[in-house]
């Protein structure tokens, strides 16, 4: 019974991919558009909408089978889209993102999404759509794109860019040759742009590489740490709310709080998630456990009358059963006890499950694009924005409102240029 269910999962599956595969195949990509959006996720479909809005042709090519799939994991699936706290002081080049910002991208981003008919809740400092569903803000994405007349083009995957000359003006051109496999073997083929937006990550590096721009290495991003230490597999699912602190050699470099969880490779969870943007082998990380209260508190509780002894199950009412037993079990005297309730030591021996993670660190060099249009300065008519810039931020919205803003500014401005280069032939 369980092995046939199984089987019909796996065909279910096999029949959506091909019902997929058939709707991409349907759509007629042309010869030529004002505007080519390399990826279609979150940066891309905003620039894509932004340009098509200001009366560009755009063509968005993906290679996933739908445009907008990869919102669909943010947030645990609930997609925190943004932060009432935005601050460019929450990303790896704050001054670049200041710039790219402007004077105030939560408004900027909200308004867009207004205009999409989202609408949202609050968690904390967290914005997520009401209906507290990923798919919403894709689907409200999608349907904007479809309005705007933007070509969405999935199961095309970009293989190369190429300047298409200019002439004395300085006006140019590319080609974008990309393939498309709806069965059977791939075909290949070119469509002319005036301008290029690149708005995904890898494959996209990879197509503009002859144009000989700089970038800086992909690599995982708000993923969970892998740690040593003898209590991780004991621990394994436990959560708890923390103050963590990464050190490297002797000198802390990090510290944030909130909730992490245990897990018997080392840590994950948002606080952990935030770390691995920093974190190194070799490095210490010590969680306080109990972060609301000093170690005065604590002996109150673990040893009232100071006689160095602490008597098991005395942490019961301060932190998780589980991790109270844990702990306790590693000290010798109630001084030992408190010490590691505020500072349990861990050593990191670096970032793992990067396959999974919610963003990743490094691209193109951001020195090389203008930051008010996103344009680059010596390749002109080709855009980025997104994650194929070296831009990354912290959990909480942070990356995604890169991606809403940043697509925002390179699809205007080049639908601007498309319109320049259009008048100019004339």
């Amino acid at each position: 019974m369980s092995g046939s269910s199984k089987s019909g999962r796996r065909v279910s599956r096999a029949a959506q991919r091909e019902a997929l595969l058939a709707q991409a195949a349907k759509v007629e990509v042309e010869k030529s558009y004002d505007v080519v959006v390399i990826g279609g996720g979150a940066a891309g479909l905003v620039a894509a909408i932004s340009a098509a809005e200001d009366d560009a042709s755009v063509l968005v090519l993906e290679r996933d089978l739908e445009c907008g799939r990869s919102i669909l994991a943010t947030g645990n699936g609930r997609c925190n889209f943004s932060n009432v706290e935005l601050d460019a002081e929450a990303y790896n080049d704050p001054e670049f993102v200041s710039a790219v910002f402007g004077g105030d991208a939560l408004q900027d981003i909200l308004g867009f999404f207004r205009d999409c008919n989202l609408r949202w809740g609050l968690e904390g400092a967290r914005l997520y759509p009401m209906s507290r569903k990923a798919a919403s803000v894709r689907n409200v994405l999608l349907a904007r794109a479809e309005a705007a007349g933007v070509t969405l083009a999935p199961a095309r995957s970009v293989t190369l860019v190429e300047t298409a000359g200019e002439d004395a003006d300085g006006r140019g051109g590319f080609e974008v040759t990309f393939d498309e496999v709806f069965g059977g073997e791939a075909d290949s083929r070119t469509v002319e742009a005036r301008c290029v937006v690149a708005a995904s990550g890898g494959g996209a590096l990879e197509a503009l590489d002859g144009l000989g721009l700089e970038s800086t290495t992909f690599s995982a991003a708000l993923c969970p740490v892998a740690c040593e230490a003898d209590f991780l597999e004991e621990l394994d699912g436990c959560r708890a709310h923390v103050r963590a602190q990464l050190s490297h050699g002797r000198f802390p470099c990090w510290s944030e709080r909130g909730e992490v969880l245990f897990r018997s490779y080392g840590l994950s969870g948002i606080v952990t998630f935030n770390m691995s943007r920093e974190v190194e082998e070799g490095d210490t990380v010590e969680l306080d456990l109990a972060p609301d209260l000093g170690s005065s508190d604590l002996q109150q509780i673990v040893d009232p009358f100071g006689r160095g002894e602490f008597v098991p199950g005395c942490l019961d009412g301060v932190l998780d059963p589980k991790v109270a037993a844990v702990v306790e079990g590693m000290a010798e005297d109630s001084e030992e006890l408190i010490s590691l309730v505020k500072a349990l030591p861990l050593r990191a021996t670096g970032t793992c499950e990067e396959d999974s993670a919610q963003v990743t660190q490094g691209g193109l060099v951001n020195e090389q694009f203008d930051d008010g249009t996103l344009e680059c300065s010596e390749v002109p008519g080709l855009f980025a924005c997104g994650e194929v810039l070296d831009v990354d931020g912290a959990c909480g919205g942070y990356n995604l409102s890169w991606a809403w803003k940043s697509g925002m500014v390179a699809g205007a401005a080049a639908a601007r240029r498309a319109q320049k280069l259009v008048r100019a032939a004339r």
